[in-house]
């Protein structure tokens, strides 16, 4: 009798014991743990903070996020792709950019492997005939881009109307402009000089000498620029593509013997402390960024879609909007964008939960938005 009573209540503690796993499991979703692959070119400032934010956003979702660099080869990348989709420990999904026009490969191999692609950060051109996401390749579910065309050409609008109010302009009554690009396999290199060459389509007052293209780094970014002021010597406004080159095209105006922010105009692509400091100083009229958020936001979209809430109700297509940051409004940006503030201690203190939908039944629509992740952040620090 009294074994019986025994086994009863081992019986029911087991009972009860999986009872409360099976609900814990069903409100915090976490079930099965999914992995999550992704892929970055190379190592600098603005991929570690894509990958920094990225690893908080998984840490809180509870999904495994394996991080492959390419370390700038695109033989590579496709073949990291490959290891990633395959064997008994492939990824669930994986998360890359259209490095050296290489993202066609990239969603045809997970489409064969059948593991979800989502596609981030640089577009598909046009002419690669793949159409929208889930039309041709059903495991490519979607595509999030940070608004190139247009930020770029508000900033190459900025420099062009800076050179025109300080009256730097060329005998022929025009604003003389060079731009500088990033690597010519590279889409978000194209959408941001598509930006540039609308900009001056629009502008009856300016005139655009030439576009050149570089391998983004600094070094090229000086080199090429210093040639292109020697060869138009009345150029006011040299645009670039990314803050590697603008800090390059920087020593470039001052080899000449001219002052960034008073003889030259550029901008720079990116918020960081360093860059908002340099539009303090007036070395630079502009700049724009923020994308590196971008990699969470597709992360918590990926983590929803896993638990049967298709984000292709927003759209399959997203761009993400970013801000342009001038003397007028930079002491807002670097209250919250320091080197300290986003260092991994505090990327940790936010919370990427709250912008589930799974999690957040209430909610009807995503709200990413950048100046949340900041306010996030501020209040931490201040509690």
């Amino acid at each position: 009798m009294r074994k019986k009573n025994i086994l009863n209540i081992i019986k029911k503690t087991v009972c009860s014991s999986l009872f409360l796993c099976i609900v814990l499991t069903s409100q915090t979703g976490y079930a099965k743990i999914y992995t999550v692959a992704l892929f970055i070119p190379g190592q600098s400032p603005f991929w570690m903070l894509v990958t920094g934010f990225m690893q908080e956003a998984a840490h809180d979702l509870n999904i495994q996020l394996r991080v492959y660099d390419a370390q700038s080869d695109h033989v590579r990348m496709v073949r990291q792709v490959k290891e990633a989709v395959s064997g008994p420990n492939r990824v669930d999904a994986i998360v890359f950019q259209n490095f050296k026009k290489r993202a066609p490969r990239i969603i045809e191999l997970a489409e064969k492997a059948e593991v979800y692609a989502y596609l981030f950060n640089s577009p598909i051109q046009p002419e690669e005939n793949l159409g929208k996401p889930r039309e041709k390749f059903k495991y490519w579910l979607g595509e999030m881009l940070p608004d190139d065309t247009r930020a770029s050409e508000a900033l190459a609008g900025l420099l062009i109307e800076t050179a025109k109010k300080n009256k730097k302009i060329a005998p022929d009554g025009k604003v003389h402009i060079v731009g500088i690009g990033g690597r010519v396999a590279d889409t978000a290199s194209m959408a941001r000089i598509q930006g540039l060459k609308a900009a001056v389509t629009a502008e009856d007052e300016a005139v655009l000498q030439q576009v050149v293209w570089t391998d983004w780094g600094s070094k090229q970014g000086e080199t090429t620029c210093y040639g292109l002021l020697e060869r138009y010597p009345e150029i006011s406004v040299v645009w670039s593509a990314s803050y590697k080159i603008s800090n390059g095209i920087l020593r470039a105006i001052r080899r000449t013997g001219k002052i960034p922010g008073k003889d030259i105009f550029t901008n720079s692509v990116g918020l960081t402390e360093d860059i908002l400091h340099q539009i303090v100083n007036g070395e630079i009229t502009a700049t724009t960024g923020g994308h590196y958020i971008e990699g969470a936001w597709v992360l918590i979209q990926l983590y929803d879609y896993f638990h049967g809430i298709d984000f292709a109700e927003e759209g399959v297509s997203q761009r993400t909007p970013m801000p342009i940051v001038t003397r007028k409004n930079v002491a807002v940006f670097l209250q919250n964008i320091t080197d300290d503030k986003l260092q991994k201690n505090n990327l940790r203190k936010i919370d990427f939960t709250r912008y589930s939908k799974y999690l957040n039944p209430g909610l009807a629509k995503y709200p990413f938005s950048l100046e949340s992740i900041f306010s996030q952040l501020q209040n931490s620090l201040n509690n």
